[in-house]
């Protein structure tokens, strides 16, 4: 991520509010698999922030398919909301390869 400066921007691309039904799956600490309908909240050139009811951790790969689609992208867990804020069961998720796979196409 950028560094934080007086002229510099925080974040490496602009965040785009959207909401896309998605199926989250992966593997759990305890590694147990799950597969969650849930949805993609914001969406930015390189990943998303989604919500989620699983008790993933930092680092774990998960599998995101858009709802009638085909194809899927796998993305790592960059941050996770704290309990009892407002954050709360929304992860951070960033593409392992960066693609369109939520339909939101940003310039190079």
């Amino acid at each position: 991520m950028a560094e934080k400066s007086d002229s510099s921007p925080l974040r490496r691309s602009a965040r785009v509010n959207i909401r896309v039904p998605v199926r989250l799956s992966g593997t759990l600490p305890d590694n147990t698999t799950f597969s969650e309908d849930t949805e993609v909240v914001t969406v930015s050139k390189y990943g998303a922030k989604i919500k989620s009811k699983q008790p993933v951790k930092v680092g774990t790969q998960v599998k995101v398919q858009p709802k009638g689609r085909r194809i899927s992208g796998l993305f790592r867990v960059v941050w996770i909301g704290r309990p009892g804020t407002p954050r709360e069961g929304e992860l951070g998720i960033e593409y392992v390869q960066v693609s369109n796979l939520l339909g939101v196409a940003f310039p190079e």
